[in-house]
């Protein structure tokens, strides 16, 4: 044989060798996670988790949420899943959650609770599969709406000596020594401090998220109660993307959701998400940690930059909070961040009494925002906000061609939770008579300019009392009709006497103190709007766009200023004009109400 022949088969053979090798050590590399024979969910009966992968290696898993390494328990033959509730609780028990902990005792009583089961697969070359994470509940209920959010952590991060829900060893040292005020040290859960878990929502039929995501204590005054409220966000070191793996709202991607415990938090997001306001998606929850119940919470968006970017198209916004800009964009120039404060200051010193003065305020500011803004906090007596506290607003920091890129400031719906009738009635004759226009100046004195300076230095122009009082009626009419408020209760679960009966009280008591505010002297007279073919064509009173699905739709309206109604043909059909006590072809419509009006709007297919 030649020698050039013999290295050639040489060749070959350490080729072939390498291929084997090559195959072996990869089948060996290969570290599937472990498959489970019940995914997570609700079980009526218990039974016996089995799990498989290759036998090239072994399964080790934990059952109290923490990450199972080679070190924790091997899996041999099956995992027994049960009703754990009659079990001590572990994290409604905890004491230092509170700054006077060692007076505080908590509810002993048992909490509902499931199972964690996270389980991991290392072969015998030592590598390691991703982690298993699913929640098991076992002779438990699911929430008759909304999502199960079970919270998967490690129990020191949390709850351990140094852990984010907890005073933390610094205060601990500070408090069992009995120091003084002045050298007290923030315990922990005041502080930004995050963590990461695994964020597991499922419905009745498992899970529709499941991934690691950053978790902190959020809010300000509800950090001091012992149940904490958490935000979540989406970090690319966590789970390599900066946005959940589930579209929770309407279709949209999102970074950050945070939990809030109101009904009146959930339910104001929906009843004026058709207005000129931000509002925030939001899905009922039952939150479990580690598998223990902690409360039933609402989820809602966060207004950080990828919120803005989903329901606006802008790329960037600068956010105010509370009078100061907030610091999530990664660079702000100094007039940036004060900005909101020459806004404010330049409202305070200018005379709105004049046309000229109202148009610099709409260059600088959306104003059916802000009027929006004012209507729904006004009618729902909220006690705690004002232009320079709890209150949140935003523009885009440069011009663009975005339809928002108009650097103008834009008013969120925030923190709907400080109503003044939802904790009690304090008033005679009933919550639903207070005004808030008439003791707004009493009610929190930590603001300087006053409260509400924006509104009262605006009241001095005619065209903002004119919409102001068009748009509160308009909401009055639709948002908050009857109707809508009892449709938006049921859906939570609710019934038309929560919270005393208030949204089916008020508008027999709202609109007067509107026109006590503007110094209205008409009367409220019914406005009516009928559409024989509501599929083919919408209709506009003022600033919103009414229901005509049954074929009519009726408001009340003051008869100091005329209403505008506009007509809108859908696709493929026409507006022929308008009947009834207008008879006009244009589709907007401009008429005063003495009397009350009926108008007929009547469309037509195209030919």
């Amino acid at each position: 044989m030649r020698a050039r022949e013999k290295i050639l088969i040489v060749s070959l053979l350490l080729l072939v060798g390498t291929l084997c090798w090559f195959s072996w050590s990869h089948m060996e590399n290969v570290a599937p996670t472990p498959e489970p024979s019940h995914w997570g969910g609700y079980y009526d009966e218990a039974f016996t988790l089995r799990l498989s992968a290759p036998k090239n290696g072994t399964i080790y898993y934990t059952t109290d949420g923490s990450l199972p390494t080679a070190d924790s328990q091997k899996y041999v033959d099956g995992i027994p899943i049960r009703n754990r509730s009659g079990e001590p609780n572990r994290y409604a028990s905890q004491q230092r959650v509170v700054t006077s902990w060692s007076s505080y005792t908590p509810d002993p009583t048992p909490v509902e609770k499931g199972t964690v089961v996270r389980a991991v697969f290392v072969s015998r070359l030592g590598f390691s599969s991703e982690v298993l994470t699913q929640t098991y509940f076992v002779g438990i209920q699911p929430p008759e709406r909304g999502y199960t959010l079970s919270i998967v952590f490690e129990n020191d991060d949390l709850f351990g000596e140094d852990g984010i829900c907890v005073t933390g060893k610094e205060y601990d040292s500070w408090y069992t020594s009995g120091g003084g005020e002045e050298e007290k040290p923030e315990p922990n859960f005041m502080k930004k401090l995050e963590v990461p878990v695994i964020a597991e929502i499922l419905d009745t039929q498992g899970d529709i998220l499941n991934q690691t995501l950053g978790l902190r204590v959020q809010g300000y005054s509800s950090r001091y109660e012992p149940q904490k409220r958490f935000a979540l966000t989406a970090r690319s070191k966590y789970s390599g993307t900066d946005v959940l793996d589930a579209m929770l709202y309407d279709g949209i991607t999102t970074h950050s959701v945070m939990l809030k415990d109101r009904l009146t938090d959930a339910m104001i997001q929906d009843l004026f998400s058709d207005r000129a306001v931000s509002t925030q998606g939001c899905i009922p929850v039952q939150v479990y940690l580690n598998g223990e119940f902690l409360y039933s919470s609402f989820l809602l968006e966060r207004y950080d930059t990828h919120y803005f970017r989903q329901h606006y198209g802008i790329s960037n916004r600068i956010l105010v909070k509370n009078g100061f800009p907030d610091q999530e964009p990664s660079v702000y120039s100094e007039t940036d961040y004060y900005e909101y404060e020459y806004f404010l200051n330049w409202i305070n010193e200018t005379d709105f009494s004049g046309p000229e003065q109202w148009e610099q305020f709409c260059e600088k500011a959306d104003a059916q925002s802000f009027i929006d803004y004012m209507c729904i906090n006004y009618y729902l007596c909220n006690v705690d906000f004002s232009d320079w506290w709890n209150q949140v607003l935003w523009r885009s920091p440069v011009l663009g061609q975005e339809p928002y890129g108009d650097m103008r400031w834009r008013w969120c719906i925030y923190d709907i939770d400080a109503l003044m009738w939802y904790f009690g009635d304090p008033y005679p004759g009933g919550a639903e008579e207070i005004s808030i226009f008439s003791i707004a100046s009493q009610l929190d004195p930590r603001t300087e300019p006053p409260l509400f300076s924006t509104h009262n230095a605006l009241k001095s122009n005619p065209e903002y009392c004119r919409r102001f009082v068009l748009s509160f009626m308009d909401i009055c009419n639709n948002n908050l009709s009857t109707e809508n408020t009892d449709a938006m209760l049921a859906k939570y679960g609710y019934t038309p006497d929560w919270g005393d009966g208030y949204f089916r009280k008020r508008p027999d008591y709202a609109p007067g103190h509107l026109a006590e505010e503007f110094g209205l002297t008409g009367s409220l007279e019914t406005v009516s709007v009928i559409c024989a073919h509501p599929e083919m064509g919408e209709v506009m009173v003022n600033t919103s766009q009414i229901d005509l699905s049954d074929g009519s739709w009726t408001g009340k309206y003051f008869t100091d200023y005329p209403i505008t109604v506009t007509a809108v043909p859908k696709e493929g059909y026409r507006f022929l004009g308008w009947k009834g006590d207008a008879d006009q072809a244009e589709s907007v419509l401009t008429c005063a109400v003495d009397g009350g009006i009926t108008l007929e709007a009547v469309f037509a297919e195209e030919k």
